[in-house]
C-alpha cells in the first residue's frame, strides 16, 4: 500500500468517526442526555419546588398617615352682642334722621340719629328758628324739653330746664354717632280757615352749626297726620313728603341748611 493510499485511508477514517460522533449526540439531546459538565433544562429544580407567585390586582397604597401632633387651641373670647355691634358696625354716610309724632297738646315727640361728618367730641344744639314759616308763626318761641343725648354710647349731661337758646355739649371721645331726644313745644299753630282742631307745625333739626348740604330725611308719624311739606325748597320739590296715616316721610334727603319741614295735623278738640 503506497504511503498516499494509508493517509486516503486514515482521512476517511476520520471522517466516518466525525459523523459517527455527531449522530450520537443528536441521539443523545434527542434522548434527554446531556454532555458532561452540561445542566439540562430538566436538572433545574422541579416546579413544584418553586414557590409559584400569586397574580394579584394591582393597586395604589397610599403612603400610611402619620399621627399629626397634637393641636393646641386657645378658648375664643366670649364677646357680648353689645361690644360686637358696637366694634363692627360700619359707620354710615354722614346725614340725619328725624322721627317725629305730635301730641295731643301740639307739641312733638322727635328722636334724632345724626352721624356727624368726622369724629368730635361736642356738638351745639338749639330750637331751630320757624318765625318765616307763616302766619302766626312768627310769635312762638320753640323750645325743647326733656332733652336726652348720648355720643357714641357715652350719656351726656343735659343742661336742666328747656333749651331756647344755642346749647353746647361736650363728651369725652371723639364719635360721629350721635342721638337725640327731646319733646319740642311752641311749634303748633291752628290752620286758618279749616276745621276745629287742623293745626300747622313747624321743626327742623336740633343741631346746629352743621354743614349747609349735610342731608336730612324726616318721618313723621301718628294717626292724626294729613301732610308733610318742605317750605324752605323750590316750588317745583315743597310737595317733598309722601304716604298716608299712621307715616309720611321726605321722599328724598333735604340739605341741612333747607330742612326745615311742615306738618299738617289734626288735635283733639275741647268740647
Amino acid at each position: 500500500m503506497t504511503g498516499s493510499r494509508a493517509r486516503e485511508i486514515v482521512r476517511r477514517s476520520l471522517g466516518a468517526l466525525t459523523v459517527t460522533a455527531l449522530l450520537g449526540a443528536a441521539v443523545a439531546v434527542g434522548a434527554g442526555l446531556s454532555w458532561p459538565g452540561s445542566v439540562r433544562a430538566t436538572d433545574a429544580a422541579p416546579a413544584s419546588a418553586v414557590p409559584s407567585r400569586a397574580v394579584v390586582p394591582t393597586r395604589t397604597i397610599s403612603p400610611a398617615r402619620t399621627a399629626s401632633p397634637a393641636l393646641t387651641t386657645s378658648p375664643t373670647p366670649q364677646t357680648s352682642p353689645a361690644q360686637t355691634e358696637s366694634a363692627s358696625a360700619p359707620i354710615g354716610n354722614p346725614g340725619i334722621a328725624i322721627t317725629a309724632r305730635p301730641g295731643p297738646d301740639g307739641s312733638f315727640f322727635v328722636s334724632e340719629v345724626i352721624t356727624l361728618p368726622e369724629a368730635v367730641t361736642e356738638v351745639a344744639v338749639r330750637s331751630a328758628s320757624i318765625g318765616d314759616a307763616g302766619v302766626g308763626f312768627e310769635r312762638l318761641q320753640p323750645m325743647a324739653i326733656s332733652v336726652e343725648a348720648n355720643a357714641g354710647g357715652q350719656a351726656l349731661v343735659v343742661p336742666d330746664g328747656p333749651i331756647t337758646s344755642e346749647v353746647t355739649l361736650r363728651w369725652g371721645s371723639p364719635t360721629q354717632q350721635v342721638q337725640l331726644r327731646y319733646r319740642l313745644r311752641g311749634v303748633s299753630v291752628a290752620s286758618a280757615h279749616a276745621k276745629p282742631g287742623r293745626s300747622l307745625a313747624a321743626f327742623g333739626s336740633l343741631l346746629d352749626r352743621m354743614p349747609a348740604d349735610l342731608p336730612v330725611t324726616v318721618v313723621v308719624t301718628g294717626k292724626t297726620v294729613l301732610s308733610l311739606t318742605c317750605p324752605q325748597l323750590p316750588l317745583a320739590t315743597m310737595a317733598c313728603g309722601a304716604g298716608q296715616a299712621p307715616q309720611f316721610r321726605t321722599l328724598h334727603p333735604i340739605p341741612f341748611d333747607r330742612s326745615r319741614v311742615l306738618v299738617q295735623f289734626d288735635r283733639p278738640v275741647r268740647r
